[in-house]
């Protein structure tokens, strides 16, 4: 299970020749990068500068051979990532994990890092495998902006109380309809959505909104944290939140947050799909 082969076609015309075989792993990478500079994850046709196409440079430049990296999530132009969770397939079997990882972080830029690198069953799909995700979106309070930070935090110049934050941020957990915090142009039908935490906390300046899904619907979080901030400036009371879910409207939410201070934390995957059939070592 945790390995394909690959049969050549037989040489023709002439006498049957032995088939070789070629092994290939299916390797798993979590990844963190500071997307400030790039055009999100998802590669272009047009050459823009992005961060799968990043990440399949160096790993052709490792392993010697085409790469295509599959990823959990498409973070969109100037969200990070700590946890993003990619993987891909090669024919380079003898190679070490830990020697591929520090490998292609030679040939990374200084914003991007794979954390980790761990041999995989060839069903594992960074995406399809899925089972959940945990996002973290940072608002930096203050009347001045942070310099260092500008493209790491959402600048808030405005007081929020945290509190009304925390009792709407509650009223959101559970099974729901999500369609009034999806963007419009989101096509999907299926809209119902399981929100595990959905956590308000404070760290020095900083408000933190932690929210951990089966599943998110394209700037689901970012509309939240919008709204959050419209009902911790005092403009709306906790029960909108009981208002846009009912209606399904967009337009009962709060502003889309920008993308600067969002950051994908963790994907989530079922122990047996991680699983090697023949307990190989991961690395």
């Amino acid at each position: 299970m945790g390995e394909r082969q690959f049969v050549p076609p037989a040489a023709a015309p002439g006498p049957q020749l032995a088939r070789a075989t070629v092994e290939q792993r299916n390797v798993k990478l979590v990844i963190a990068y500071d997307g400030s500079a790039y055009h999100g994850w998802q590669r272009q046709a047009d050459g823009i500068d992005t961060v799968q196409q990043r990440i399949e440079d160096a790993a052709v430049r490792v392993l010697n051979h085409p790469v295509v990296v599959f990823g959990a999530g498409r973070t969109d132009a100037g969200v990070h990532a700590e946890g993003q969770v990619a993987n891909l397939y090669t024919t380079r079997a003898s190679i070490p994990l830990h020697s591929l990882r520090r490998a292609m972080n030679s040939r990374l830029p200084g914003d991007i890092v794979v954390r980790s690198a761990a041999q995989v069953p060839e069903s594992f799909h960074a995406s399809r495998s899925a089972v959940g995700k945990t996002y973290r979106y940072r608002i930096y309070v203050a009347p001045i902006r942070p310099a260092t930070l500008h493209t790491q935090v959402y600048h808030y110049w405005r007081p929020l109380d945290v509190e009304p934050m925390r009792a709407a941020a509650a009223r959101l957990l559970g099974t729901r309809d999500f369609r009034g915090f999806a963007t419009t142009a989101e096509v999907r039908d299926h809209t119902v959505r399981t929100l595990f935490r959905c956590d308000v906390t404070e760290a020095g300046p900083e408000i933190h909104v932690s929210v951990q899904g089966d599943g998110f619907l394209y700037n689901m979080v970012r509309n939240i944290v919008g709204t959050l901030v419209e009902v911790g400036r005092g403009r709306w009371a906790p029960g909108r939140i009981d208002q846009i879910l009912a209606s399904r409207d967009r337009r009962d939410a709060g502003p889309t947050a920008p993308a600067e201070g969002l950051y994908l934390v963790c994907v989530y995957y079922r122990p047996e799909d991680l699983r090697l059939a023949n307990n190989a070592a991961v690395q």
